[in-house]
């Protein structure tokens, strides 16, 4: 059999992805699983594999994780493909399960969503986008986002050539992160990106990220006045859909409604 590694990325908050992604695991032949969840959990999900009940994994994570993000918020995204994994281990024992994610990695994303918050509040209470700052948090974001994928992207390649000659893999992924597709498709491995949830309609933070990450290719530069556009577009998601939903995917639907098009032809 051929190498093979599938790296499925699902837009970080929207657990329909993530309900979508378990359903494709269902109907999907494998031989390894990366999951982006933290390194610390991964003898809770083997046992979780091996047919231990849900809520008894759900209560020793909450015991023994060092989750920066609340347990809730993490439980909402990833509870469709906990409940997929349960058990899958007893109708296939050679499969290998492996948590990739950092502590290192979790920090940095705890501390870029703490940063964005707070120019959030600013721009709120004065009404006014501070540009320059919203340039340097974007820039942090983008530097940490490139650390984070480096240092897992080293870790997932080191224990997949231990254990994943002439077999198949899934990676799932919040991020898009095509150095990893790179780096196996150097070793003469087949390595593509697949996008789970689509279509899907980046949020403003997201499409700011994103062409900051273009322009800075292209070596230019991009205007104050998409900085600012899209600062307000992402604080107004946050005020008007996020705070008024009972869910991220409730407040994610209705914006797309209601603004998403503009995002998309803007």
């Amino acid at each position: 059999m051929p190498n093979e590694f599938e790296l499925w990325f699902l837009p970080h908050n929207l657990r329909a992805a993530y309900e979508r992604a378990a359903t494709l695991l269902k109907s999907v032949d494998f031989d390894i699983l990366y999951l982006h969840a933290p390194r610390e959990l991964n003898w809770l999900v083997d046992e979780l594999a091996l047919g231990a009940p849900y809520e008894q994994f759900m209560e020793t994570v909450q015991k023994i994780s060092n989750l920066r993000e609340s347990l809730n918020s993490w439980e909402y995204r990833f509870k469709p493909i906990l409940l997929t994994i349960r058990g899958l281990r007893l109708r296939k024992p050679s499969l290998k399960i492996i948590c990739y994610r950092s502590i290192f990695s979790e920090n940095l994303s705890v501390k870029d969503a703490e940063d964005v918050a707070k120019l959030i509040l600013r721009t709120n209470v004065t009404g006014r986008v501070d540009v320059e700052e919203w340039r340097n948090v974007v820039s942090r974001i983008i530097n940490n986002i490139s650390s984070s994928v480096n240092e897992e992207s080293d870790y997932i390649f080191k224990t997949w050539i231990k254990i994943g000659e002439g077999r198949k893999t899934v990676c799932l992924s919040d991020y898009p992160a095509r150095e990893i597709i790179k780096r196996m498709r150097k070793f003469g491995i087949k390595a593509f990106l697949r996008y789970v949830f689509t279509p899907y309609c980046f949020m403003p933070l997201e499409v700011l990220i994103r062409e900051f990450i273009i322009t800075d290719k292209r070596k230019l530069d991009i205007s104050d006045e998409r900085v600012t556009t899209l600062a307000r577009m992402h604080v107004e998601f946050v005020r008007e859909y996020i705070l008024t939903s009972d869910n991220y995917d409730e407040a994610y639907f209705k914006w797309l409604r209601n603004v998403g098009q503009k995002l998309i032809l803007s």
